[in-house]
């Protein structure tokens, strides 16, 4: 059966078991994470399978970072509307987020309801969304995930 949700209405998510393992599959209410968690942009993993990961976030207001990956990564706006800035960076940087970056303006996408972004290596971006938004973020594993199993998938109402 298809569910459908938004932020302020859903169904509490629980854990969805796949071949009884547990430990390798779970799904937990994307919904939920966009509506209660406490901070915008921290990226809490909702799917993993080896090094990838699926994250998902509330995007609201300026994110205060830059990020910059060796690696693309993919930005599915589920819900609300966000833009992305990119810049490709004069200097190497590290991977992860940057305060400020410089280099060339490479311009904008403004994402909606179902829209899909790239996030490609090694160009640096940052995202600023004027309402409450939920995006679900493809990349992968990184010390800059939230990894909070027992918040999303166990808890009891």
């Amino acid at each position: 059966m298809v569910q459908t949700g938004t932020m302020q209405k859903y169904t509490k998510g629980n854990l969805l078991l796949i071949q009884d393992r547990p430990i390798r599959y779970a799904m937990s209410n994307v919904f939920e994470i966009g509506a209660t968690w406490p901070k915008a942009y921290d990226r809490v993993a909702v799917g993993k399978n080896g090094p990838y990961v699926i994250a998902c976030f509330r995007a609201e207001g300026e994110d205060k970072s830059w990020w910059y990956m060796p690696h693309d990564e993919y930005a599915f706006l589920v819900e609300g509307e966000m833009r992305v800035d990119y810049i490709e960076p004069r200097d190497e940087l590290k991977p992860g987020p940057h305060p400020k970056v410089s280099g060339t303006d490479m311009g904008h996408i403004t994402l909606r309801d179902g829209s899909l972004a790239s996030l490609p290596a090694r160009v640096a971006y940052r995202m600023r969304a004027v309402r409450k938004s939920l995006v679900l973020l493809q990349t992968k594993d990184s010390s800059w995930i939230t990894y909070a199993w027992e918040k999303i998938c166990l808890k009891e109402e």
